[in-house]
């Protein structure tokens, strides 16, 4: 069986879907790839892709294809395509930075260069790769901002948890509603035993729940790092703190978790959408 070769590769399967028609009305198969999971494709509605689609061919099927690739390019210039109507510049910016478009769309900017008879010099290409990577280091410094933002809630919570032992051992009735509720059932667990057989182990239960603050530096300093399995675990065990105050009734400090776990939140959202557009990055 003849193998299947990458043909062209869109951001989705809406993008790729004139393509596919074509080559199903021509009876040219041909395959879909995630790049992660390939199958055969009978219906491209069954199956939604988030990280780019490639459309395979046969090699054999090859010049054939690029005909009817041509096709699309041709029905793309009749048909008023956006791409007409973007700047001498963005024009050029296309034909310079291909990397977020799709191959109808660069062979469209080639064309209307062609048509506008655009000459960019050395300084402007020069210029928009420069203004380029800029705008990528300026994305990738904000997603890193937020991450950094979002992980800094578990040192808060570390901090606080700890001066709430602190408090607890001085006996001062003050109490940081982020903390963790962990610390207090190990102490509540310590002093049940005390009680019943009369043995303290209060001093053990203290240094359990410091070392249980020191776990949450340790979860934020991997998590401000990018470790997306650690910044998880965090939040599952945040999370789970959470129901004990709900066990007890205590609203204020749900309230407070819940407001952290938003916080958490929004820079796991922010790290995950780093590690998806550097995998594909380097997919490419």
């Amino acid at each position: 069986m003849e193998d299947f070769i990458n043909y062209q590769k869109f951001p989705n399967l809406d993008d790729a879907s004139i393509l596919i028609d074509l080559l199903d009305a021509n009876q040219i198969p041909f395959k879909i790839d995630d790049s992660e999971t390939r199958f055969s494709v009978d219906s491209r509605n069954k199956n939604i892709l988030e990280d780019g689609v490639i459309v395979q061919i046969r090699q054999s099927d090859k010049a054939k294809v690029d005909q009817l690739d041509l096709t699309i390019t041709k029905m793309a210039i009749n048909n008023g395509h956006f791409m007409y109507t973007l700047s001498d510049n963005d024009i050029i910016d296309v034909i310079v930075n291909p990397e977020e478009w799709t191959e109808t769309e660069i062979k469209l900017a080639k064309q209307i260069a062609e048509e506008r008879k655009l000459k960019p010099s050395a300084e402007l290409i020069t210029s928009l790769r420069k203004s380029k990577r800029i705008e990528e280091t300026e994305k990738n410094q904000k997603q890193t901002r937020i991450i950094s933002n979002g992980a800094s809630w578990f040192l808060w919570i570390a901090i606080l948890s700890a001066l709430n032992i602190i408090a607890l051992i001085f006996k001062q009735n003050v109490t940081f509603v982020i903390g963790l509720g962990t610390n207090y059932v190990i102490i509540g667990i310590i002093d049940a035993i005390r009680r019943i057989t009369g043995t303290n182990f209060m001093a053990l239960g203290i240094i359990l729940s410091f070392l249980i603050s020191g776990l949450f530096i340790l979860i934020w300093n991997k998590s401000k790092k990018g470790n997306h399995k650690v910044y998880l675990i965090g939040m599952i065990w945040y999370t789970l703190d959470t129901l004990i105050f709900l066990i007890s009734k205590e609203w204020y400090s749900i309230g407070f978790h819940i407001f952290a776990l938003l916080g958490l939140y929004g820079g796991y959202k922010a790290l995950l959408t780093k590690r998806k557009e550097t995998k594909n990055t380097e997919k490419n």
